[in-house]
């Protein structure tokens, strides 16, 4: 069968036939449509947004004229068929600027050669041609809504034969009319009617067209085209064959004339050239009515009529005047040639003296007596779908026999096969299961039947319940129906097959849905209206109201199970995906439900949001769905578009019109729920605004009449306004007309909606469409009316703000959005032009939808477009707060967070920018000053200071342009940007600060050591001279170096004993105990104790804090003490103390590296002052619980921690004496330069390599110095990314380390304190970085090591090979090594001066280069191997975790109630949140009556409306979770937001896997765990950590 398909490029001519007769293609041309001939045309192209409306004044271009006819029929503007092209004349007014369009109809003998002009009807014919299957339906079912007429037979070339039927085109129309006081509607596809038909036969002064008109309607409105119609006079080239289609459909009034619907086929052009189209023709209809001229009959005419004669439909013959002589002749003898049929009529109807409306009043009178006759029946009624034999008898080709459609059609055809009523939902039954899963996940949010159970017990059977829910989808699913197996499969067929399947599927259950449904709704509202009347009527009896009522209701549940629809198919779909992906079973063939149902989307099918019946969003469906889409069309921008209005007020319609979508539209509430579809945004549209794609959001009516009594329509209704303005970047608010209760009854509701998005920073766009207003001309609207209006709306925001307790911030409408009543309240003209079902609609509507639409525009070009996984998430954070009572409280805005956490990593990494290269620029200072003297430092040290504030003041206006480019491209952030900026200025000023601060330290050490160095310079000098002396002593003597040496060694022992003494080094460990018994003599021999237990080691590598150091008072009698619900322990309390040990360390710690910075020694003042500061610092400190430390505890830790830094101490000594000790310098840094000196003096070695080992010991000096500096970029630079990246990264990344280590003591020093934990713990991730191993086999430390020494070296050749450059030949030392110096100072700390060289002679410049490069790299190779790993991390160790601290600590806060870190970067006062609080029992608060650990999570409690706590800012008074926030000013700044169930699972995992251990270090009883939370491994635990936080 599949065989026998034709392809769709056989069903028009190809384009190279264009030669010779055919002029197809030369049409099709000259409209510009040749990319999309043959059927190349798609709904997203067509339906593309664009920013202008096609105006007339645009038609002189031709191809604007197909467009132009596609934007005003899809928005059903019928004008838009007729259009005339004029160079003279004004175009007539129409839809948008200037709209009139005619379309040629020509059955007249007046015919416009003009071959420049296209035909209107060879323009519609080129638009079908070019058009594909689906666009075709779309463009079909809005002509039919326009009451225009409709290709049944499109010829596809100048062939007569070459004809296609468009079945699959019109398979979707319905039609509905009055009979008997009864209402029907049908499909017209499958529905048989009688057809007439109209031919021309020859050409007459009749236009067929416009007479056949007036017999279908007597509204002035033109069904066919015809020669009167603007561009009517055209000549047609491809129209003619044309069979177009329409009906006629009874009102049910008296005075019509014919009581039965009709179907009317008109052909275009003289049916005697049209051999084919005209048998069709005789072969289908029940009467011809066949139009030709008096007299001038030609051959082929009377043959026609012989055939007419012949058929069996009966004949109406409509002569253009008094017949003459041959046509009366010719009349006479086939009415004795052809065997008349039995019953059947032969009439004619003389047109002589008769105006068209009376010719069509003939037509109607003799087409009544056929119908109501006896040859009624002498030709059956026929469908579309029945004439298809006929059509394939005449070999016409029919545009669904393709192999897509075919396979799309079957399986739809098997589908429906096993679908009854009565077993719908059977076949479709794990929707009615998705009802139960929104009354528990309801449940969960307010916390119903919870009566005594804690929280998270709760949440935890709340969830087993839904788990079981589940499975009994699964175990309904796994012995599933036939048909859901074929909807299944029908997955695995290609796209375009599925595009059949689904639009075939959608329309064959339209049809059942017309067939089973509509007389059960006639039913319905026969019963309505009379509950009603009984209902008004004071004496009817309650018992009788509440039977009516019942059988409504009974209705109502008949109509709901009755009511198929594709909706339901997908819904099921995705309750088959929530259920799979809930029970961990997700397989690639289920995630292709996904991807398929994007793929609808795209194709224009809509997607249910919100389903209906369960009033419930499949937040994980949707989500997939909505990833799919990106994956298939990429992060494009998106504008979201929704509506909002009563039932039947023609929301939809509205929506449908403006962008061409397929909204469903009818009466009733069958179908419930949100959908959304998407439509394309025109290229030009998309460059202008940067949108791709608008999401438009209809909803279903609000205030419904079925729902009238339902106590819970109102929340419903509630919810659904909240929903859709949450997600719309601009709502229309629908009005269908002007009734002040109905206005405001919507207005209340959407301003509780406006004030709901006001209070969680959602500005939506808003606009008021009044629809069905007689005067649509804001500007006449009179002054009242303004008035009334703005009463309106204020009145209703006052009532939905003392509802929602914000009555004193919210008075006016403008209080909530920025609204203009002259611009935002746009009003429509009803939609139809005169009464249904004939009427056509209203051009005036169109122009209407038009402006509304101009309004949008505005809108979308001012909005912040978001991509489609903002709206995901938008739509998840709207829905997880409606389920709460508390919207405002419980809306987390996770875009927003997003968008702020985006801000933050920008924020974090220019200004880690800033700060290495401030630290940079104070190394420089450091290198540069360090050369000058005291007196050259006042002048060129400012100089080199400007320069340096110079750098940074660039880097400062980098900083400042790059927030700036952030800013201006994502404007979500622009709500932060005020306080950015703050935050961005003070770092500056204190960074600049800081470099300015070095400058003077480093001023003030070069002056204080001034003295110093002029004695350093003065003993190099003289010791300079005596080696000097004693090397002229030995110079020519043949000596071995080793003899030189000794004697060297000899001499240099009497040179430094000439040298005065320094103070020997100081004994801090005695200092120490001096100040430890000093004054201190009533714990003498305490201190002597304490001393003599460190004997054996001189650090403590931790400070331990006893017990006996604190004093716990009387309250810990039993061990613990209560505060607040609140445990607190002795271990508590010591690891508390010991916290606060830690940071007084390393406080410590800063103030000795400073002392030392400051060029001081230690000494027993500043150790006193030590001891004291830290003393003081613990007498200050209160320990959780009023626990404070002893006397003798402060003494003792103090003792503890200074012994802790001996090696800073040391540190801090050596260098002073290192900097100040003549002797020690001239051992440690001179000995060896100046013994080389005096071996090559001795030697008599030449002058260039003297001058080279000078020059090379000079520089490898300066590059070992710089090393650790260098080192120290490095680390940081290392640090840039993983648990670095961030606080919150770098947090995620401690929790993880304490549970690998799979032991709770590990905790111990985190609970207490958790900054001080992550302080301590950069340092190892510090220490771990530069220990970890490269590819290489060495460690990172090592590779930066080697990788800064290579970049040194480099840097000194570069600047030895320049400065050789500027000296030819020979050159002296004294003038090359200043050039050097010049160069290379940047990056190496060199003296101006090369010290124990005196010699001034001159050298050969490139024999010297030679030396000093070898030299260089024998020095290069020596520093490697002397690498000490330990040096260089002693060294960067501090300055690293110093600068990497200020980065990842941030704010310093603690979540008020489970004392979790505050996740905020930079550290804002004004807010604090986190996305991973923790149950209250892991900080030791516990039920005051069993004792038991509570395991409550700050995120569910505050969800709760009676959970309460207790505390001191409460002043000991209960007060609500749900209301924290109004404690104080503090908690305030505290955002605490629902979050996922399946969230947070670190801490769960941790208080199941330790709640024994946590239980004994509170002095609590054990929690009972959650069952859920035994389930947890670590594993999981740690992967959701990952993601929270996106490791």
């Amino acid at each position: 069968m599949a065989a026998n398909i034709p392809d769709d490029n056989d069903l028009l001519p190809p384009v190279q036939e264009s030669t010779g007769t055919s002029v197809y293609p030369q049409v099709i041309e000259k409209l510009k449509l040749q990319e999309y001939y043959p059927k190349g045309l798609t709904r997203e192209k067509a339906l593309a947004v664009q920013e202008y409306q096609i105006s007339t004044d645009d038609l002189k271009d031709p191809g604007k004229i197909p467009w132009f006819i596609l934007q005003n029929i899809m928005m059903y503007n019928y004008e838009g068929r007729c259009f005339e092209v004029s160079q003279n004349l004004p175009s007539t007014a129409g839809m948008g600027d200037s709209f009139s369009f005619s379309e040629s109809c020509l059955d007249e003998t007046d015919v416009c050669y003009d071959t420049g002009r296209i035909s209107p009807l060879d323009a519609m014919v080129a638009l079908f041609l070019c058009c594909d299957d689906f666009l075709r339906q779309s463009l079909v079912e809005k002509m039919s809504i326009c009451q225009l007429a409709i290709p049944l037979l499109l010829p596809i070339n100048t062939n007569p034969n070459e004809i296609e039927m468009l079945l699959w085109a019109m398979s979707t129309l319905t039609k509905q009319w009055k009979r008997s006081g009864a209402s029907f509607e049908r499909s017209m596809a499958v529905h048989p009617l009688p057809i007439i038909s109209a031919i021309r036969v020859g050409r007459p002064q009749l236009s067929k067209s416009k007479i056949l008109n007036h017999v279908i309607s007597d509204l002035k409105h033109d069904i066919f085209f015809h020669y009167e119609c603007d561009g009517g006079n055209l000549k047609r080239n491809i129209s003619n064959g044309l069979l177009e289609i329409s009906w006629y459909r009874p009102t049910g009034k008296i005075h019509e004339t014919i009581h039965e619907p009709l179907t009317f086929i008109n052909l275009r052009g003289n049916a005697s050239e049209l051999e084919s189209q005209t048998r069709f023709i005789s072969e289908i209809s029940l009467a011809t009515i066949a139009f030709t001229s008096s007299d001038n009959q030609k051959k082929e005419d009377l043959i026609l009529f012989e055939k007419l004669y012949e058929q069996k439909g009966h004949l109406i013959l409509v002569v253009d005047g008094k017949p003459g002589k041959c046509l009366k002749e010719s009349l006479i003898s086939l009415e004795q040639k052809c065997a008349r049929i039995k019953d059947k009529q032969v009439g004619c109807i003389n047109s002589l003296n008769k105006h068209d409306v009376q010719i069509s009043k003939d037509i109607r009178r003799l087409l009544k007596d056929i119908c109501e006759g006896n040859g009624r029946c002498i030709v059956p009624d026929k469908s579309i779908d029945m004439c298809v034999e006929f059509a394939e008898n005449n070999c016409f080709k029919i545009d669904d026999r393709t192999q897509e459609c075919f396979t799309g059609k079957s399986i739809a055809h098997m589908m429906i096969g096993g679908i009854k009523p009565i077993e719908k939902e059977k076949q479709l039954p794990l929707q009615k299961i998705a009802i139960k899963i929104r009354k528990k996940e309801k449940e969960r949010y307010l916390l119903e039947h919870k009566e005594d159970m804690q929280i998270e017990d709760y949440n935890d059977k709340i969830d087993s319940d839904i788990l079981c829910l589940r499975n009994e989808q699964k175990n309904i699913f796994d012995r599933n129906p036939e048909v859901i197996k074929l909807f299944n499969r029908s997955y695995a067929y290609r796209e375009v097959e599925r595009k059949y399947f689904h639009s075939y599927l959608k329309m064959i259950l339209g049809r059942y849905g017309i067939d089973q449904l509509h007389p059960i709704r006639q039913e319905y509202n026969c019963k309505w209206k009379t509950f009603c009347d009984i209902r008004e009527n004071p004496n009817t009896e309650i018992q009788e109201l509440t039977s009516r009522k019942r059988e409504l209701n009974d209705l109502e549940s008949k109509i709901s199970k009755l009511s198929l629809g594709l909706e339901h198919f997908i819904r099921e779909m995705g309750q088959i995906y929530e259920m799979k992906s809930d029970l961990k079973l997700l397989d690639d063939s289920t995630r292709q439900f996904a991807y398929v149902a994007a793929e609808m989307l795209l194709n224009g099918h809509p997607l249910e949001l919100m389903d209906g019946d369960a009033s419930r969003v499949p937040l994980t469906w949707i989500g997939a769905v909505l990833t799919s889409l990106t994956e298939i069309i990429g992060s494009k921008r998106l504008f979201v578009l929704s509506v909002l209005g009563c039932q039947s007020s023609g929301k939809s319609t509205m929506l449908n019109a403006m962008f061409g979508l397929q909204f469903a539209v009818s009466d009733g509430r069958c179908t419930k729920g949100v959908f959304a579809q998407l439509v394309t945004v025109d290229t030009s549209l998309q460059e202008n605004t940067g949108c791709d794609y608008i999401l438009v959001v209809d909803t279903e009516g609000l205030n419904s009449l079925e729902l009238a009594d339902d106590r819970t329509s109102y929340i419903r209704d509630n919810e659904m306004a909240t929903l859709v303005i949450g997600l719309g970047d601009a709502t229309i608010i629908n009005i269908m007309g002007q009734n002040s209760a109905e206005m405001q009854g919507i207005l209340e509701i959407a301003a509780f909606a406006l004030i709901k998005m006001k209070c969680v920073n959602i500005k939506p766009s808003c606009l008021l469409v009044h629809q069905n207003v007689t005067d649509v001309t804001a500007s006449n609207m009179n002054i009242t009316q303004v008035r009334s209006l703005q009463k309106i709306l204020d009145e209703s925001v006052k009532f939905a703000a003392k509802t929602q307790n914000c009555s004193h911030i919210y008075k006016r409408f403008s209080d909530i959005i920025q609204f203009q009543e002259t611009k935002h309240v746009m009003y429509v003209s009803s939609l139809w032009k005169g009464d249904p079902p004939l009427a056509p609609p209203n051009p005036g509507y169109s122009e209407c939808i038009q402006n509304v639409k101009r309004q949008i525009m505005c809108f979308l070009r001012t909005s912040h477009l978001k991509e489609v996984k903002d709206f995901e998430q938008r739509l998840s954070d709207l829905w997880k707060a409606i389920l709460s009572e508390n919207f405002v409280f419980s809306f987390t805005d996770n875009i927003a967070i997003q968008a702020f956490s985006a801000l933050e990593l920008v924020y974090l990494e220019h200004s880690r920018k800033l700060r290495r290269n401030a630290m940079t620029y104070s190394d420089n200072l450091q290198t540069k000053c360090n050369i000058l003297s005291a007196n050259d430092i006042e002048n060129q040290g400012k100089t080199i200071l400007q320069q340096q504030t110079d750098k940074f003041n660039e880097d400062v206006t980098t900083f400042c342009t790059r927030l700036e480019e952030y800013f201006s491209k994502h404007s979500k952030a622009c709500q932060w940007k005020g306080k950015t900026e703050i935050k961005r200025d003070e770092l500056c000023v204190t960074l600049r600060k800081e470099i300015i601060d070095e400058f003077q330290s480093i001023k003030k050490n070069i002056i204080g050591r001034a003295e110093i160095d002029s004695r350093k310079k003065q003993n190099e000098k003289d010791i300079l001279e005596k080696a000097k002396t004693l090397a002229d002593t030995f110079r020519g003597k043949k000596l071995s170096v080793a003899e030189l040496k000794r004697k060297f060694d000899d001499e240099w022992k009497k040179w430094i004993d000439v040298i005065p003494c320094f103070e020997k080094n100081i004994n801090i460990e005695v200092s120490l105990q001096n100040i430890f018994r000093s004054e201190r003599r009533m714990f003498d021999r305490d201190v002597t104790r304490m001393l003599r237990k460190t004997s054996n080691r001189s650090v403590y590598s931790s400070i331990m804090v006893a017990e006996e150091d604190l004093d716990f008072g009387s309250w810990f009698g039993r061990g613990v003490k209560r505060i607040w619900g609140r445990n607190f322990s002795k271990n508590t309390c010591i690891d508390k103390a010991e916290s606060i040990a830690t940071t007084l360390r390393s406080s410590v710690i800063e103030r000795i590296l400073s002392h030392g910075h400051d060029g001081n020694n230690y000494s027993e003042i500043f150790g006193n002052d030590l001891f004291d500061f830290i003393t003081e610092s613990l007498t200050n400190v209160t320990i959780d619980g009023g626990v404070n430390f002893r006397d003798i505890g402060k003494h003792r830790v103090a003792m503890c921690i200074l012994w802790s830094t001996l090696p800073k101490l040391r540190q801090l000594n050596m260098k002073y004496c290192q900097a100040n000790d003549m002797k020690l310098y001239m051992e440690n840094t001179q000995k060896v330069r100046l013994w080389e000196m005096f071996k090559d003096e001795c030697m008599a070695v030449e002058i260039s390599i003297k001058a080279a080992s000078m020059v090379s010991r000079e520089l490898e000096s300066a590059i070992q110095i710089s090393l650790p500096s260098k080192c120290k970029h490095g680390v940081l630079e290392k640090t840039k990314s993983g648990a670095f990246a961030n606080k919150m990264a770098f947090h995620a990344q401690l929790l993880i380390e304490l549970a690998n280590k799979n032991c709770f003591d590990s905790y111990r020093a985190y609970l207490p304190n958790p900054y001080q934990c992550m302080d301590t713990y950069i340092g190892e991730c510090i220490h771990n970085v530069c220990e970890g191993t490269t590819k290489n086999g060495k460690t990172v430390l090592e590779e930066i090591y080697y990788d800064k020494l290579n970049s040194l070296y480099a840097n000194a050749e570069q600047a030895i090979n320049d400065t050789c450059k500027h000296y030819q030949g020979k050159c002296k030392i004294t003038v090359w090594w200043p050039k050097l110096v010049e160069k290379i100072s940047q990056d190496l700390d060199v003296k101006q001066e090369l010290r124990f060289f005196n010699e001034d002679g001159c050298f050969d410049v490139d024999d010297f280069k030679e030396r000093l490069l070898s030299k260089l790299q024998e020095s290069k190779n020596n520093i490697m191997k002397l690498f000490k790993g330990v040096y260089i991390l002693d060294a960067i160790l501090e300055p690293c975790r110093k600068f990497l601290k200020n980065d990842l600590l941030g704010c310093h806060e603690l979540c008020i109630f489970c004392k979790t870190p505050c996740d905020l970067q930079l550290g804002n006062n004004d807010e604090h949140r986190t996305r991973y609080h923790r149950p209250q029992g892991v900080s030791g608060y516990h039920n005051l009556a069993t004792k038991k650990l509570v395991t409550n999570v700050c995120t569910t409690n505050v969800m709760s409306t009676n959970a309460t706590f207790v505390c001191e800012e409460t002043n000991r008074i209960p007060h609500l979770y749900c209301d924290y926030q109004s404690v104080n000013e503090y908690y305030k700044t505290w955002k605490i937001q629902p979050v996922a169930r399946q969230s947070q699972l670190y801490w769960k995992w941790f208080m199941a896997t330790y709640n024994n251990d946590l239980a004994g270090y509170y002095g609590c009883q054990p929690a009972d765990i959650p069952d859920g939370w035994k389930q947890i491994t670590l594993d999981l635990a740690i992967a959701e950590l990952k993601k929270t936080y996106n490791l």
